[in-house]
């Protein structure tokens, strides 16, 4: 597996799953944006 692969992968992982706490009321749609920003910077760190 190559790493643009693992990335895509984990971003996937990262969205899924603030999709869900959006969903289910527990962040707004601005703390989602903000935690995908954050998440995206670090991942593309690594």
């Amino acid at each position: 597996m190559d790493n643009e692969a693992i990335l895509r992968y984990k971003f996937y992982l990262c969205r899924t799953f603030l999709d869900k706490l959006l969903r289910e009321n527990l962040i707004t749609e601005t703390q989602r944006k903000r935690i995908e920003t954050a998440v995206i910077k670090r991942i593309t760190e690594v």
